[in-house]
């Protein structure tokens, strides 16, 4: 657009001094005959002269040299000297009072004479307007240019509107609020929505079935060896001890067994769906409502919970995770169990606190392990510590026991925070 004015005024200031010579030259040819000869001398014929030629400084002037001997001016000229050339001069010379003068000079003939003409023009009023125009096109243009560069500003934003509104549907998806996308996108990228919509529905499909699968093979498991459970403690058998002994062990290790391939089967097809993660203001209540109703009013649960956003993992995975590790305190605990949540240095801290009898250091390896357990008068397998460390290590974390505060056990897991959802 500057370039363009820019032209634009140079034209107009090629066509103004093309223009502008033709008249100089009329001025020329009619000054042929303006020169007179009386008694040996050469005058002008007032006649023959236009009036502004003879106004001093008016703009408009003219010399005659007649054979080189004579030389004649204008009376507007006064005494300045204009350099003649041939033709229309490239350059404007300097005239009377600072004018810019526009020369135009011819060669003629006459009676035996030889005339050189050289007419001006003042060229300053021109060259004023020219520099005005120049600045109210590159005005109008600059005004012009940021009214477009707004507009056009206008029409980005409200073209890249569906994508931000995407953008932020991303990021509900993300934190799990979401499981489609819904803001209709430019046709450009509508297939790429509508195909990650698609996915989306097939990852949540496979899951659920994976879920549904894994829980009716877990019953299916659970129920003939609770039936077979039942008939370890039958009178017969106590006759034969030995068998009684052999069979409870085999049936301890295939409870071993079971769980451990249904925890695997569960970390290994299950991702983590956008709107199944865990939410601690919504997920720990019932959680806590649960395990008071299982150990009565005598173990006082206690929470400190710096986190109020979805967590990036599954639900079920923490819920389990910190239902063994609150079931495992309850069971142990005098009068109370505190679970502390907080996010410090990249990484989900969950520790839970008890005031039991706690567990001397050079044992504390040994109950990880699963199936390992230091008092028989506690009901249960033994796998729940051996589970959570199976779940935190799949996400990369760390299982570790210390003292607690309370004179009890300290359980400790540390996950590294990622920075996209699992």
């Amino acid at each position: 657009m500057l370039l363009l004015a820019q032209g634009s005024v140079v034209l107009f200031d090629y066509a103004s001094r093309d223009y502008l010579a033709e008249r100089l030259q009329e001025d020329a040819e009619s000054l042929v005959a303006a020169p007179i000869r009386e008694e040996g001398e050469m005058r002008l014929d007032p006649l023959r002269l236009r009036a502004s030629f003879n106004r001093v400084y008016s703009g408009h002037y003219f010399i005659i040299d007649v054979d080189d001997e004579f030389h004649l001016r204008s009376r507007s000229l006064w005494d300045h000297r204009l350099d003649p050339g041939n033709g229309l001069s490239d350059q404007l010379q300097r005239g009377p009072q600072g004018q810019s003068l526009l020369v135009w000079t011819g060669h003629y003939t006459r009676g035996g004479h030889d005339f050189v003409i050289t007419t001006a023009l003042d060229y300053t009023p021109i060259t004023e307007r020219l520099s005005w125009l120049r600045w109210c096109i590159w005005a109008l243009g600059g005004t012009l240019a940021v009214m477009l560069v707004l507009v056009q500003r206008r029409v980005i934003r409200l073209g890249l509107r569906p994508l931000e509104k995407l953008r932020k549907e991303l990021a509900q998806l993300h934190e799990g609020q979401r499981m489609t996308l819904e803001t209709r996108v430019p046709d450009e990228i509508a297939p790429v929505v509508e195909e990650l919509n698609h996915q989306l529905s097939r990852i949540e499909q496979v899951l659920n079935r994976s879920r549904d699968g894994i829980a009716n093979l877990g019953h299916a498991l659970k129920t003939p060896l609770a039936v077979l459970e039942t008939l370890l403690v039958r009178r017969e058998l106590n006759n034969i001890p030995e068998f009684r002994d052999a069979l409870r062990t085999r049936l301890d290790e295939i409870h071993r067994l079971v769980e451990r391939e249904l925890q695997r089967a569960r970390l290994d097809t299950c991702e983590v769906s956008p709107a199944a993660r865990f939410r601690p203001d919504s997920d720990l209540p019932p959680l806590l409502d649960t395990l008071r109703e299982i150990h009565g009013p005598a173990i006082n649960f206690t929470t400190s919970v710096e986190l109020n956003t979805p967590l990036p993992w599954d639900r079920d995975e923490l819920l389990e995770v910190l239902g063994n590790l609150l079931d495992n305190a309850g069971k142990w605990a005098k009068s109370q169990a505190r679970l502390t949540l907080l996010h410090e240095q990249s990484q989900l801290i969950m520790r839970v606190d008890d005031d039991g009898p706690g567990i001397a250091p050079q044992h504390r390896e040994d109950v990880l392990h699963r199936g390992t357990r230091l008092d028989e008068q506690v009901a249960g397998h033994g796998l729940g510590l051996g589970i959570v460390e199976q779940i935190v290590t799949h996400h990369k974390g760390r299982l570790r026991l210390d003292e607690s505060p309370f004179g009890g056990l300290a359980v400790i897991v540390e996950m590294p925070w990622p920075s996209t959802g699992e």
